[in-house]
């Protein structure tokens, strides 16, 4: 008896993984600009689950430029930060003047100590995490990041680096139970251990079967080895992204340091969607602003006395863009 009821459950739980979230929501797929900010006039203020809920307008900025009309949008279902764990003193975004031009307000994302449990070990996150969305298959987005200076002292770590995101884009999620969970991710990259002269960008997209226990398997992975990620200097990243199979999915990125001229460090076509996938339905789910990494990073950086800090300006946001 037991034993059937064990094998009822079990097909009561394949049965019970859904197709993908919008499968079946009729869209219109036009270019719209939905929001930018420089984040003047923002402000954050702590939410109930472990979130920060953004609002206010950017006066220097005619459309597209109220938190709350962003938030309210039929294309999106949140936008909010997520931390999932954890206080402000161990992990905060904020908005603040930037230490190098007063005045001027950014967005930064700092993270002090491990903060939330994942197994025999911890990791750290703060992100905006834009979840429950329809009708979105491609995303163009440009904006000025600074990664603080003390940062550099990453290139003296003696472990390797693969896990330091600041993108993530999710083609059905593994938490939302949809069949096939396909993601691109964007991270720092330190290939070797040891000190080394230079850290790089790196994006992968990857894939998994839904259950709690799955592995993620890289479909592609790429390092771009000519562009040295600069530290404590402002940069502007232009990223598009498309839904596609390996033939029509499309990643780019180009890089525009601050006094000089732009760099694409990627421009790849493959699979932006997992490939079993029967119904595509854009990308319900992302963190276009993202800091989150390992709890071995995070200390690493306190032992140094050292600031794991990210600072954000001038972010455009757009869906259906083509590029």
């Amino acid at each position: 008896m037991w034993r059937l009821l064990i094998v009822i459950l079990a097909i009561t739980a394949v049965g019970c993984k859904k197709q993908s979230t919008n499968c079946d929501v009729p869209c219109t797929y036009t270019e719209q600009l939905l929001f930018q900010t420089g984040f003047n006039e923002t402000t954050i203020v702590n939410g109930e689950y472990n979130d920060a809920i953004f609002s206010g307008a950017d006066p220097d900025l005619e459309d597209a430029n109220d938190w709350d009309e962003f938030q309210n949008h039929s294309t999106i279902g949140t936008a909010k930060i997520s931390y999932e764990d954890g206080s402000d003193s161990q992990r905060l975004a904020s908005v603040i003047d930037d230490p190098d031009s007063p005045g001027n307000a950014i967005l930064k994302f700092n993270i002090k100590e491990p903060h939330i449990k994942e197994g025999s070990h911890k990791k750290g996150r703060v992100q905006l995490n834009v979840n429950n969305n329809k009708c979105i298959r491609e995303i163009y987005q440009t904006v000025r990041v600074k990664f603080h200076s003390d940062m550099s002292i990453l290139k003296e770590w003696e472990e390797p680096i693969h896990w330091l995101s600041i993108f993530e884009f999710w083609n059905n999620a593994d938490w939302t139970k949809e069949k096939f969970p396909f993601r691109v991710t964007v991270n720092l990259n330190k290939s070797e251990r040891g000190p080394v002269d230079n850290i790089f960008f790196n994006v992968k997209g990857d894939y998994k079967k839904n259950c709690k226990v799955c592995k993620w398997h890289d479909d592609w992975d790429q390092t771009n080895t000519e562009f040295p990620i600069l530290f404590g200097e402002w940069m502007e990243i232009e990223l598009y992204l498309k839904e596609g199979d390996k033939d029509n999915g499309r990643f780019y990125m180009a890089v525009t340091p601050e006094g000089g001229a732009k760099q694409v460090l990627f421009d790849i076509t493959n699979r932006t969607q997992h490939e079993k996938e029967k119904c595509p339905d854009g990308y319900t789910q992302m963190q276009p602003l993202k800091l989150y990494t390992s709890d071995k990073l995070i200390n690493y950086m306190s032992d140094q006395n050292k600031e794991l800090s990210v600072y954000w300006d001038d972010w455009k946001f757009y869906i259906n863009k083509t590029y």
